[in-house]
């Protein structure tokens, strides 16, 4: 599959075991315009996070509506990547820029819990997490700390080459294009410590949970659909990855609610 510009439109994957995935890009942190999100029907929902994450998305979406942007302030204020980001989008008037990620927290919180499953394993599965073990080693090396000096001319870098990569739409602004560039500097500069061998390995097994997560609804309709949203800069990578169809993995009690 050769998707080699930042894509708006949804990709739609039919499995081969029957069952119908959509994978939908939108961009991290950011409220997609009404234009940008997906229509039709779809039968559950699938996230690119743990069930933890999930219920740490609504503790900071609680918290938010309690004291308005302190989440957002605290990770502009953290000096890490996604700060680095934050600062880039927050300049570019934007209709809503927050933490938690709008969109994805936007359908958990308006989707039956019992239809959303959780794509990354919880943190007691032994695999994922020696994998994440083998992940923070790899960060921890001292070429990669020495690197963090050069963030800011690789981010510049890679903002100005992928803007050609930016696919034009009817209802993307100048300033969501800016904002799709800064998200392929955050999403590089964050797989930066993950080589290519481990980042494939993550993820094939959350794929793997995808097509388990089908199997467990297509029992009940052969034309069964599930919604993914996903960070625009991740959409090539991954739909390449689920087009591989790797075995699938039974989420067993896999629903968010369970």
């Amino acid at each position: 599959m050769n998707r080699a510009h930042l894509a708006w439109e949804p990709v739609h994957l039919a499995d081969p075991d029957g069952g119908n995935y959509i994978l939908w890009p939108h961009l991290p942190c950011i409220e997609s315009p009404k234009e940008l999100r997906p229509t039709g029907d779809w039968t559950a929902i699938a996230i690119l996070a743990s069930s933890e994450d999930i219920w740490r998305w609504k503790q900071e979406f609680s918290e938010d509506q309690k004291n308005p942007g302190a989440h957002l302030a605290a990770a502009m204020a953290s000096g890490t990547s996604l700060g680095r980001y934050l600062a880039d989008i927050t300049t570019l008037g934007l209709k809503r820029v927050a933490i938690p990620d709008p969109e994805p927290m936007r359908l958990v919180d308006s989707y039956p819990s019992s239809m959303i499953f959780p794509l990354e394993p919880p943190s007691d599965d032994s695999k994922w997490a020696d994998m994440m073990v083998e992940h923070a080693d790899q960060a921890s090396k001292a070429s990669n700390l020495i690197s963090l000096l050069g963030t800011g001319r690789r981010w510049r870098k890679v903002r100005s080459e992928v803007i050609p990569q930016i696919a034009a739409h009817a209802h993307v602004d100048p300033e969501m294009g800016a904002a799709a560039a800064s998200a392929a500097a955050w999403w590089k500069e964050e797989q930066r410590t993950w080589k290519n061998e481990l980042g494939l390995k993550r993820d094939i097994r959350q794929m793997s949970r995808l097509r388990g997560a089908l199997a467990q609804i297509r029992s009940d309709d052969q034309t069964s659909t599930i919604l993914v949203p996903i960070h625009q800069s991740r959409l090539q990578r991954i739909s390449e990855v689920l087009s591989m169809w790797p075995d699938v993995e039974s989420m067993g009690g896999g629903y968010l609610n369970e």
